[in-house]
Parts: structure tokens; C-alpha cells; sequence
């Protein structure tokens, strides 16, 4: 994944890229190379003014003619100068056509390629428009991670707590709070006696070792006797932690 520093770079390039379109600049260049091309239409333009001057010069020239020949009549003279002016006259019109189709023809080509540099230009700034998208997007998640860092106590040395941490102390805490609970059930209000109950309740919490001799331990009696003790104090009072296996045993 692209870090933000690359995200910066790509859009400085490719908004560098797009400011270097320029539709003016593209015309008078495209202009000047198409002229160029058909050397700026000379040839049509020394058609015009060789037929233009062909024209001017065709009444004169024929009427000095006409002065030392058998035409005499002003009509005829006219006639025949009319019919002599018809062809630089169809001369330059040719010349003239062509060079309206040629300019016609140029601004078709000027319109295409004018129309595919302008989408050349678009394409460009969305591109960096993108690009500038992408930059932000990542300058977010950069700040987002910073700030997540910074929640979790790593984003140096600020004294924040993890979960895990909060965590833990609520278990000691809750341990702490917990102990000893057993233990408030051995006190003993001095000088009064214990009822009959609390002392077979210690007898049967106590080890096997010291509820029944080792022989009656042994035998189905004393079983017996650590059963009813076990199950007396069970229903007595909450169970202790220092019951014996056979205790355990029957309880379950």
C-alpha cells in the first residue's frame, strides 16, 4: 500500500501534467504546422492574383488590338473583350473555391484535434483530482492510526492504559476483594460455647487423619461417619478448602 509521502508525490506530478495543457497555445501551434504543411497556400494564393492581373490587363490590351484592325464596331469589340475576360475570371474562382475548401477542410481537422487535446486536458485533471483524493484518504488514515496508538498507551511515552491492562487490575482487584471469604467462618465469639453443629461441621471439613482414628478411618463406619459429616456440611454452611480427597469425593 502506497504510503502518504507516494500519495503526495503522485499528485504533484500529475498536477504538474495537467497544468501544461493549454487550448490556446495547441490552436496557434496546430495552425502554424498545418500552414506549414501546405506552404500556406500559395499556390492557390499566386492562382488568384495571376488570374486577378490577367483580368485587369485584358480590356486594355484588346481595345489597342482592335484599333488598327477591321473591328471597328464598339459592340463587337465589347463582345470579344467579354469572351476574353472568362478565363482568368474562371481562374480565379477556381482559386478561390479551393481555397474556401482548404479552410473548410482545416477547420474540421482543427475541431478534431482540438476536441481530442480538451479530452486529453480532462482526463488529466481527473487524474489529479484522484491522485489529491488518494493523498487525503491516506493523510486521514495516518491520523487515525496516530490516534489510535496514542489510545493504547504507544504513542510515546504519554502513561495511557490498554485494555489488557484495565483488565488485570479488575481481576486483582476482584481476587483481592474475594480472598479471606472462608475464613470469616472459623471465628469464634469468645466465651461462648459452639453449638453441636459447628463442631461437627469442623469434624467433617477437617482432614481424615484428624476426624477418625486411622482404624476406623479404614472401615465402613468411619466411611460412613465423614459421608453424614460431609453432607452436613454442605447443607451448614458454604464448603471449605481444606477437604480432603475422600471429602471431594463425596460431595460430587
Amino acid at each position: 500500500m502506497a504510503t502518504t509521502a507516494q500519495r503526495l508525490a503522485e499528485y504533484e506530478e500529475l498536477y504538474k501534467q495537467a497544468q501544461q495543457y493549454d487550448p490556446n497555445k495547441f490552436q496557434n501551434d496546430f495552425e502554424k504546422e498545418y500552414n506549414e504543411a501546405v506552404n500556406y497556400n500559395k499556390d492557390l494564393i499566386d492562382q488568384q492574383s495571376s488570374a486577378l492581373g490577367e483580368l485587369q490587363t485584358v480590356a486594355p490590351t484588346l481595345r489597342e488590338k482592335y484599333m488598327n484592325t477591321l473591328i471597328s464596331d464598339p459592340t463587337a469589340q465589347m463582345a470579344l473583350i467579354a469572351q476574353a475576360r472568362q478565363a482568368p475570371i474562371t481562374q480565379w474562382s477556381t482559386a478561390s473555391n479551393l481555397l474556401n475548401a482548404r479552410g473548410q477542410r482545416y477547420q474540421d481537422i482543427l475541431a478534431k484535434a482540438l476536441g481530442a487535446y480538451q479530452t486529453s486536458a480532462q482526463q488529466a485533471n481527473t487524474a489529479a483530482e484522484n491522485a489529491w483524493r488518494l493523498y487525503q484518504d491516506a493523510l486521514q488514515q495516518d491520523q487515525f492510526n496516530a490516534q489510535l496508538r496514542a489510545s493504547r498507551g504507544g504513542g510515546g511515552g504519554g502513561g495511557g492504559l490498554d485494555l489488557a491492562s484495565l483488565l488485570g487490575m479488575y481481576g486483582q482487584e476482584g481476587n483481592q476483594d474475594m480472598g479471606g471469604v472462608d475464613d470469616g467462618l472459623d471465628i469464634e465469639v469468645p466465651g461462648k460455647k459452639p453449638s453441636w453443629t459447628t463442631t461437627l461441621v469442623k469434624n467433617a471439613a477437617a482432614p481424615l487423619s484428624s476426624k477418625t482414628p486411622d482404624w476406623l478411618a479404614k472401615t465402613i463406619p468411619g466411611t460412613l461417619i465423614n459421608l453424614v459429616g460431609n453432607l452436613i456440611g454442605n447443607t451448614q454452611v458454604p464448603k471449605r478448602k481444606n477437604q480432603s480427597f475422600l471429602d471431594k469425593l463425596f460431595n460430587r
